[in-house]
């Protein structure tokens, strides 16, 4: 058999080397340097990590509240090899922020224009979801009693548990200027009106959110 020659022996050589090399930089986060990825969730620990993609104890951040298996997130990794879960990403069909109109019960309107029509949005605040809610709500006739002013909101803007917040409402020498509202786990939202000379004729929602 004929030997190759020295030259050719030692180029396969070094290509052999460069490959193997270029190999194990793309496997070495020391090498390669930080990088990041989405991946999904297949385990919550109780110990502030999660796992996604076969990567175990991927430590979460401070702002990654309430994860849920299946959750697409972005994942990183430091040069040293460390990863850490930086949050969901949003799917196609998130409900999360666009300012929707509160379906009105009968003998509520919205049109209190001073501050805008009733509307609320989803939102995430620290990881968590939820409500916020803008705008007012005028009575066709004065609310003296606990009364429902909305029909039920959709399923992805009910909380788990009754919710209840204070906002503005009109204001006399006779009234306060505060009313309490809430929201039950069916969707719709309660105004808790008193009685003559004290009656509400409309009331604000600015600033107004619960969590879901």
């Amino acid at each position: 058999m004929t030997s190759r020659p020295a030259l050719a022996v030692h180029r396969d050589l070094s290509a052999a080397l460069k490959s193997q090399a270029k190999r194990t930089g793309e496997q070495s986060p020391s090498v390669r340097g930080s990088d990041w990825r989405l991946a999904t969730v297949t385990a919550v620990n109780t110990n502030g990590t999660v796992d996604a993609d076969g990567i175990p104890a991927i430590r979460r951040m401070d702002t990654y509240q309430a994860p849920a298996v299946d959750d697409v997130i972005v994942i990183s990794q430091s040069s040293s090899g460390n990863w850490i879960a930086e949050g969901r990403t949003a799917s196609a069909t998130d409900p999360v922020g666009a300012w929707t109109a509160i379906p009105l019960a009968s003998g509520f309107t919205s049109t209190h224009t001073v501050f805008g029509p009733a509307q609320y949005r989803i939102v995430t605040a620290h990881g968590s979801r939820r409500v916020e809610l803008r705008g007012s709500v005028d009575c066709t006739s004065s609310v003296t009693a606990q009364t429902n002013f909305s029909t039920a909101l959709p399923t992805a803007a009910r909380p788990s548990v009754a919710r209840s917040w204070v906002g503005r409402r009109n204001y006399s020498a006779n009234t306060n200027g505060v009313i309490a509202m809430e929201i039950t786990t069916g969707g719709v939202m309660n105004v808790f009106g008193s009685a003559s000379p004290s009656q509400t004729d409309w009331f604000a929602l600015d600033g107004c959110h619960y969590e879901l």
